[in-house]
């Protein structure tokens, strides 16, 4: 990548590629081989018009693809993404008392998940177009920050094979920040947001060995349409800083995946390969609570963190929902002095046993503890850092309660990292 920049602003582009080939958890000794190539444009212009103070362009194309090998490494499904996006900002000096930014924001793609073997594609070819606009603006009412912002959106999925749907998005919020004591801030926000079911959601009808399931869509999918609620409390200065939050959201036709318990194989039909995963959509509550404390967390020296989150969803028919989060506890402890910085973190998840109708095995509890340390230096015009990050400490089984392989597959065991990263 690269960049042009001068007192007007700057103008730059960059270019990236990966590729992975990496073993997924299933009875078959499936891979993954993917790659990727992605290209961004980006740009600002200082006081591009009177009232302006700038305007800011961005583009990124994105072309991406895996397949899903089998143990013959022959490829059974082909998933391919290719997609071009832009955002276009315009932010106004004050007027009224108000300051914020305009914008419109847009997205392209062309989405398949297609058999490599002739059997059924998982998801057919789909052409989907997002067209946006958005306003973000902030004013002071007395001692109180508002904020506030508004954005519709409209939405088309056109699949060579189904049913085209389209989708008219509405979402606002509204929110402000009391310092009712200095150093201390009294926050409440509401917000009202609507989400386009995604492409898998509606058309999938195939094999997915990355998640070992036959997805099942449902092109008859309403938008997801979210009512929400978040309360803060927080201390802003000083060496100890604090903040707590509580939200509820009331979400109309929300969309999950229901794993059947029937096993199939890659046609569909009864076998032992695949787990049946039907989408299904259903009105929900999700609400929960976060905490942390922190001690000196931008100075030189010790610092420490401890935190906690806790969340927890139902549907209003009756029941937990699926893939729910554990609560969390955790704290850490880092040291920086000159060029060098260490830290040490322990994470305490609790076992998690709120099921849904159709899930059968709890979660059990974790600890995973982390640790770093690097160092940084100059080499002419370049900061070399060199780091040491080592993982799970005490080998400890970990499986996340929002995945769908927790019962297949754990996060890796005690691992460590080596490398450098060069800034210039």
């Amino acid at each position: 990548g690269s960049s042009y920049v001068d007192s007007w602003g700057f103008v730059g582009a960059s270019v990236s590629h990966l590729t992975n080939l990496y073993g997924i958890p299933s009875d078959e000794g499936s891979k993954i081989d993917q790659k990727q190539t992605r290209y961004d444009f980006d740009s600002l212009v200082k006081a591009p018009l009177p009232g302006f103070e700038s305007f800011k362009f961005k583009a990124g194309y994105t072309d991406y693809e895996h397949a899903e090998l089998n143990d013959q490494n022959q490829p059974e499904v082909i998933f391919k993404n290719r997609s071009l996006e832009t955002r276009v900002e315009l932010t106004h000096k004050p007027v009224a008392g108000w300051h914020g930014t305009f914008g419109v924001q847009t997205e392209n793609t062309h989405f398949s998940a297609l058999s490599a073997e002739g059997g059924p594609d998982t998801v057919p070819v789909t052409h989907s177009t997002s067209n946006a606009a958005f306003l973000v603006e902030e004013t002071e009412v007395g001692v109180v920050r508002v904020n506030a912002g508004a954005r519709v959106e409209r939405v088309k999925r056109k699949p060579v094979t189904g049913v085209d749907r389209s989708f008219d998005l509405k979402s606002a919020s509204v929110g402000g920040m009391w310092p009712f004591v200095p150093g201390y801030g009294l926050g409440a926000t509401l917000s009202y947001a609507q989400r386009a079911p995604a492409t898998e959601e509606l058309y999938s009808s195939g094999p997915h060995d990355a998640t070992v399931t036959f997805d099942i869509g449902d092109a008859d999918f309403n938008k997801e349409t979210s009512r929400n609620i978040e309360l803060s409390l927080q201390k802003t200065t000083g060496l100890v800083r604090w903040k707590a939050n509580l939200f509820r959201n009331k979400v109309s036709d929300f969309i999950y995946g229901q794993i059947t318990g029937q096993l199939v194989d890659e046609e569909g039909n009864p076998g032992e390969e695949l787990r049946q995963r039907i989408f299904r959509q259903a009105d929900a509550t999700i609400q929960g609570a976060e905490a942390e404390l922190e001690y000196n967390p931008h100075g030189a020296g010790w610092s420490g963190r401890v935190f906690a989150d806790t969340t927890r969803g139902k549907l209003d028919q009756g029941g937990s929902l699926p893939l729910q989060p554990a609560t969390r506890l955790g704290a850490s402890a880092g040291y920086k002095m000159g060029q060098w910085r260490a830290g040490l973190s322990l994470v305490h998840a609790q076992s998690q046993d709120r099921l849904a109708t159709f899930e059968s095995t709890a979660t059990p509890s974790y600890n995973q503890v982390n640790a770093n340390v690097s160092y940084t230096q100059k080499a002419g015009a370049y900061d070399l850092t060199w780091f040491l990050l080592a993982k799970n400490l005490t080998n400890d089984e970990i499986r996340v309660s929002t995945s769908v392989l927790k019962d297949i597959s754990p996060l890796p065991g005690r691992n460590v990292v080596f490398g450098v990263r060069a800034k210039f």
